[in-house]
């Protein structure tokens, strides 16, 4: 009889986690669904935006990107272009993997204050996105325990910029993250300086 019980009361707490996990996956799927209509009508705002003034998107960007750089001071860490801020991989990231350090973190306070606080001074009505992209120098990853390639690698690293970005504050529905591996070479040369400069996070 106190098998029976116990057994009893572990099949009432597995029902119960059964639940629980039922509905959090309903609850997920409600998210997943809010997200995809807040996408589809950004889309359409920008798609009425952009038939109006082809020139306003365009516009904004470069203004954007000015106001942060009046924002940051000026540093090696990165470089704050028209369209683009382009960060540098080592000093940010732990060797070798896709987590950002803790003096990664400490050095990125700068940018990350001046990107929530110029993101703070867009338009409401302007349907901003902003989308990490991670790059990686063109020698193939050799006897790395954690990642294959470095298509996985500059993934991971993306991933973990656009999670700090989310937790400084910017809504996850306006923020993506893309690995590029070395596709998109910086400095095509075969120095250790070129390979620093090719190791990067962009945010656009």
């Amino acid at each position: 009889n106190a098998q029976l019980e116990a057994m009893r009361g572990h099949a009432e707490a597995i029902e119960g986690s059964l639940q629980q996990l039922s509905d959090a996956l309903l609850r997920a799927e409600e998210r997943n669904a809010d997200q995809a209509r807040e996408i589809e009508r950004l889309q359409a705002e920008l798609r009425a935006q952009r038939a109006r003034d082809p020139e306003y998107q365009h516009r904004q960007r470069r203004e954007f990107f000015l106001a942060l750089r009046r924002r940051l001071p000026v540093s090696a860490l990165y470089e704050v272009q028209s369209d683009r801020l382009v960060i540098a991989n080592d000093p940010v990231f732990i060797f070798g993997k896709g987590e950002i350090g803790a003096e990664g973190q400490e050095r990125l306070e700068p940018v990350l204050t001046a990107l929530a606080d110029t993101v703070d001074q867009l338009p409401q009505e302007y349907p901003w996105r902003v989308r990490v992209e991670g790059h990686s120098d063109s020698r193939p990853l050799r006897n790395n325990p954690r990642f294959d390639t470095n298509w996985e690698l500059s993934a991971a690293r993306a991933l973990s910029m656009l999670q700090l970005l989310v937790d400084r504050g910017l809504p996850e529905e306006r923020l993506s993250a893309v690995g590029l591996a070395d596709t998109q070479l910086r400095d095509r040369g075969d120095s250790k300086p070129a390979h620093r400069r090719n190791r990067r996070i962009e945010l656009h």
